[in-house]
């Protein structure tokens, strides 16, 4: 779909080469980022929950470090962690978790560290 619009764009903006010339680095970046997205969805990882930190994809977020965790969805829950000093979840910090009690254990854990749990819609980072 992405190559069929690239397609389109370029055949009716070709009395234009300044405009085609200039849209297409844009055009290169959306589809070096769909690309990076397609690849790295799929790869698992483990997240480990410490009483100080917790480790997602094998990066280490101390708790201190966390504004909120965002719950998104309820048949296949999307799960964010927002930094503090950040208005949007940045990608890295988006997941999806394979069983429910993840989730609640997911939940305590930042009740406990008394980080705010929203389940709502976040916008997220890329």
């Amino acid at each position: 779909m992405n190559m069929g619009l690239w397609s389109f764009f370029i055949i009716t903006a070709s009395w234009d080469f300044h405009l085609a010339f200039a849209c297409l680095p844009v055009f290169l970046v959306i589809e070096g980022i769909l690309i990076y997205r397609a690849f790295t969805a799929r790869t698992p990882f483990e997240i480990v929950m410490r009483p100080e930190n917790i480790t997602v994809k094998d990066r280490i977020i101390e708790a201190s470090d966390i504004k909120t965790v965002f719950v998104r969805g309820y048949f296949m829950p999307v799960i964010g962690i927002r930094p503090k000093g950040n208005f949007l979840v940045p990608y890295k910090n988006c997941f999806r978790l394979e069983n429910d009690n993840y989730i609640k254990d997911l939940s305590e854990w930042a009740e406990q560290k008394q980080i705010k749990v929203s389940h709502k819609r976040f916008m997220r980072w890329l």
